[in-house]
């Protein structure tokens, strides 16, 4: 990015490390730094528990932290923007038994709400203490997210679906540098650190397994749409108790709750929930795996040639292990992947995958998408789940008929 010298630059600071440290290399490269933080959950305090690792720190010490570094401080609420944005994805993903991956909204939120404050100071550039490159291709003009050199950092997987036309305005002065380097220069800054890195990170990934999360669904949802039912097994049907509530579920939740009773079944997760019905559905986890994917509404860059598949990496989740595949690309932003080998668990609806154009560091982000369904083809039919009792009974029997007949 080209950045005059002396200019504005509007710093998204939530109290960590990375936020200070960009701040503090921005200030020495002689540029007018100014430090937001956004808050969010304005009408939702008693949820701060669920939500802590997406606000920022206490604001008071954020400010210390501007003051050692010789920066303005101000900080804007984005609550509303949070709540249509995220927290109405979060509810409607529980109660309809759907995957969603809230950090990655989150991060538009945090950034459009940015670029909108810069405005108010005159500027047009914003930084975080993200990690992840947006480098210009010379050839066609056009900015690219890349991965950074410590792949245990890197943020791209949160950044894929920015809009393409943030990203002039978002610098990431972390981006090249290691955790060790990170931690080396915040030495250099004059205050105490608090947050607790790594389990806000832990935190982030698992908000929506969180034990608590459906009391935040019970204050935004009407009783009419929190349906509960029976919990049983996909395979044969049978009946291990009535759930408490389908809003207390998710795909792939082990340890899952019964009624009155204690689940001593610790071989099986939540397999499918059939909301209208308020049906929980379990299964063995070592049966359950797919090698396709369907995804929608995937973002991906502008140049990219669609007019023929690719070979590309997928990470299913945020920091997971990048999957070999093979990208088809369909009519309206719609994507089918197919991957090089079974992957163990569910990829349910809702899941976000981005995929790059190789693995390690500097991979390009081609795109991003959501899931519509995934599973694996089984002869000639395609399967979500694993073939039910009834199903595997009745192969046995066409395979004995059509023995019988000669065939």
């Amino acid at each position: 990015m080209d950045i005059k010298q002396g200019q504005t630059i509007i710093i998204g600071m939530d109290g960590g490390i990375e936020s200070a440290v960009a701040a503090y290399l921005l200030k020495k490269q002689g540029y007018q730094c100014i430090g937001i933080s956004v808050v969010y959950l304005d009408n939702d305090e008693e949820f701060k528990p669920i939500f802590e690792s997406f606000i920022p720190d206490d604001l008071e010490h954020i400010k210390s932290i501007c003051r050692a570094l010789e920066i303005p401080f101000y900080a804007t609420n984005a609550s509303e923007n949070f709540f249509y944005r995220v927290s109405k994805q979060i509810v409607s993903a529980r109660l309809s038994g759907n995957r969603y991956e809230p950090q990655v909204d989150r991060t538009i939120v945090l950034l459009s709400t940015l670029i909108e404050k810069a405005k108010s100071f005159g500027s047009d550039v914003i930084a975080t203490g993200h990690a992840c490159k947006i480098l210009k291709n010379h050839n066609t003009n056009m900015l690219n997210l890349y991965t950074t050199n410590d792949s245990r950092e890197d943020d791209s997987y949160y950044l894929s679906k920015v809009p393409y036309e943030f990203l002039k305005h978002i610098y990431l002065p972390v981006s090249d540098l290691k955790k060790d380097e990170v931690l080396k220069i915040s030495k250099l800054i004059p205050v105490e650190f608090r947050l607790d890195k790594e389990k806000r990170r832990e935190n982030r990934l698992n908000i929506m397994k969180h034990e608590e999360l459906y009391k935040y669904v019970h204050k935004h949802a009407a009783p009419s749409l929190r349906n509960d039912g029976l919990i049983m097994t996909y395979y044969d049907s049978s009946t291990l108790g009535d759930n408490e509530g389908v809003e207390k579920y998710f795909i792939g939740q082990p340890e899952f709750p019964i009624k009155n009773k204690p689940n001593l079944d610790k071989e099986s997760v939540v397999s499918r929930i059939v909301p209208s019905q308020g049906m929980i559905y379990v299964d063995k986890r070592n049966k359950l795996f797919f090698n396709h994917c369907y995804l929608i509404k995937f973002s991906y860059e502008e140049n990219l040639n669609r007019s023929l598949p690719i070979d590309a990496y997928a990470m299913i989740s945020p920091r997971a292990e990048l999957k070999k595949c093979k990208a088809y690309f369909k009519n309206n932003r719609c994507v089918s992947i197919y991957f090089k080998d079974d992957i163990e668990g569910l990829c349910p609806r809702g899941s976000y995958i981005v995929l790059y154009n190789k693995s390690g560091p500097g991979a390009r982000v081609i795109g991003g998408g959501t899931v519509r369904y995934s599973g694996y083809f089984d002869e000639d039919t395609y399967r979500t789940l694993p073939k039910t009792k009834d199903e595997e009974e009745k192969v046995i029997e066409d395979k004995a008929k059509k023995k019988e007949l000669g065939f």
